[in-house]
């Protein structure tokens, strides 16, 4: 009898140790937490922006996902990026495009010490944010209003083409 209690709660350890994710509907199971959606549309560029703010050391690259190119971003490139997150207002947020191309045309991997993030870079008017193991669906970023210069399509076009 004391066998098969040991059997049953070596079974069940791991279950209690790993990490597990279950989505039914508008809900997220996470580790047996139930959570509804996102807080909101931003949630994902509110937490990258407070990284870029308060860790000194990390590091971006930029890759072309038709060459499959990458280069790693220069501090100069690095303040574009901070100058454009300063630039969005929350009407910049939008939930996903319907006119949204299936493949980005270029990736930013931004490496923190504990966190990985990813902004995919559509075209010249569409990008989306989201955390290397994210669980809720990624912010869409609608860059119309945004200054030319700090548009991030033309960043990764411009590092490319060096």
């Amino acid at each position: 009898m004391k066998k098969k209690y040991l059997y049953i709660v070596i079974l069940l350890i791991p279950l209690f140790v790993t990490s597990c994710t279950i989505k039914l509907g508008n809900y997220t199971i996470n580790n047996f937490n139930v959570s509804k959606k996102k807080a909101n549309n931003y949630y994902y560029t509110n937490n990258l922006l407070k990284n870029l703010k308060m860790e000194s050391s990390f590091k971006i690259n930029v890759l072309d996902t038709n060459f499959y190119k990458e280069k790693e971003l220069s501090q100069e490139d690095i303040e574009i990026i901070k100058n454009f997150s300063k630039s969005l207002k929350i009407s910049n947020f939008i939930e996903k495009p319907k006119e949204l191309p299936e493949k980005p045309s270029y990736k930013l991997f931004i490496t923190f010490k504990k966190e990985k993030y990813i902004i995919n870079v559509y075209n010249e008017k569409y990008l989306s944010v989201y955390p290397w193991d994210g669980i809720y669906p990624m912010d869409y970023i609608d860059m119309e209003g945004i200054q030319a210069h700090y548009n991030l399509f033309s960043l990764c076009k411009y590092l490319m083409e060096k």
